[in-house]
């Protein structure tokens, strides 16, 4: 009697994927992490107590189900759910892990290309994919250097309100574009207190509110890529936000009249078993006053001999403009081996170097303090279905 109710129950929730196009997918991927800061800046009450660390810590694990309707006009609407989970999450970062915290999204494609509407990935992120995908293919979060706090594509973000269109290719050629909508905020300021440099305290009046700032984002771009070649540029620009030159990490706040925008071009070659990428990004931040700009560099290559997989690459941001010391560079050797067609174990070494005024980290969420180096260390694994 048990198995005939489990029967049942299995077929009503299957019906509905019988009569569409849904597809389930995702990867699971975890590593041992081995991490080993230096001392700078190491006190009480620092960010990183400088200890070394061996924990257990995923890279971006993830579930997906996604669904296509052919429809009668023509063209299909598609959509996805993606969610986040974690194999070992030494950063407690687990309450972010909740439905549909990745890519969740409602589109049409058709003859006139893609266009869809919710939380995803902006342009600029995605655009790099195709602009130097020996660089985007970084091995694991412990070794990545893609993101806001890390040294190349900073600008590249998810964000929950996006509105989103890519052109058709055009023999070979393909343009991006995102806007993501953000809330109307209020135009205000609250009183604060500081010491100068006398060591007197300071206070600065409260600011009443004088209406409402816009901080909407748009991103543009395209590439051209064909079997051996990949280039192409994107560009962001984010009004009425301010981000602190003091901190590697790009953190918009709102301030009227400021800006965060960035410019990126790259290319690739891929020749035979041979991959070779190339990458310059620039990012301007204007505090309504000066803008000051970092600029980016990379290049990575990567060699596939049977199952083996191997990749170099090394990334360097240098100073903002007028604050000296400012820049960092990571270098990172990664190796993989395919045990089969979805699973494969990966080996990576990192060297993150910052200068004093710098806290770059890699994308395993390893916070470091202003001029603190660390040499990462990882074995993992990784399954995709």
């Amino acid at each position: 009697m048990s198995k005939i109710i489990a029967l049942s129950i299995a077929a009503a929730l299957l019906t509905p994927f019988a009569s569409a196009e849904v597809t389930i997918s995702g990867s699971v991927r975890t590593a041992m992490e081995y991490l080993s800061p230096d001392q700078i800046g190491v006190k009480v009450g620092s960010k990183n107590d400088g200890g070394n660390k061996t924990q257990l810590a995923d890279q971006s694990s993830r579930i997906r189900v996604s669904g296509v309707d052919k429809l009668d006009i023509g063209g299909d609407l598609v959509w996805v759910l993606e969610s986040r989970f974690r194999v070992g999450d030494p950063y407690n970062k687990e309450a972010g892990s909740v439905w549909g915290s990745r890519d969740t999204y409602i589109g049409y494609k058709g003859d006139y290309g893609f266009a869809r509407f919710g939380k995803m990935d902006n342009a600029y992120k995605n655009l790099y994919k195709n602009i130097a995908p020996t660089i985007e293919g970084e091995m694991n979060d412990t070794s990545g250097y893609l993101g806001d706090g890390q040294l190349l594509r900073r600008l590249g973000s998810r964000s929950g309100s996006v509105i989103y269109y890519e052109t058709p290719n055009f023999s070979g050629f393909n343009a991006h574009a995102s806007y993501t909508l953000s809330p109307q905020v209020e135009n205000s300021k609250p009183a604060s207190c500081a010491l100068n440099s006398k060591g007197a305290i300071v206070c600065t009046p409260a600011v009443a509110s004088t209406g409402t700032v816009n901080t909407d984002v748009y991103q543009i771009g395209g590439f051209y890529k064909n079997d051996m070649f990949n280039v192409g540029a994107a560009y962001s620009m984010g009004k009425n936000q301010n981000s602190d030159i003091n901190s590697s990490k790009i953190s918009p706040s709102v301030k009227d009249g400021a800006s965060i925008s960035g410019f990126m071009v790259g290319g690739n070659v891929k020749y035979m078993d041979f991959g070779l990428g190339l990458t310059w990004e620039q990012v301007d931040r204007d505090d309504g006053k000066q803008s000051r700009t970092q600029d980016s560099y990379a290049i990575a290559g990567s060699y596939k001999y049977e199952k083996l997989n191997f990749l170099l690459s090394y990334v360097q941001a240098a100073d903002v403009e007028t604050l000296n010391d400012s820049g960092a560079d990571q270098v990172s050797v990664a190796a993989s081996y395919n045990l089969s067609k979805r699973s494969k174990v990966i080996a990576t070494y990192t060297k993150v170097n910052n200068d004093k005024n710098a806290n770059f980290t890699t994308e395993s969420g390893y916070v470091l303090n202003n001029g603190q180096s660390a040499d990462l260390f990882s074995v993992g694994v990784r399954t995709d279905f």
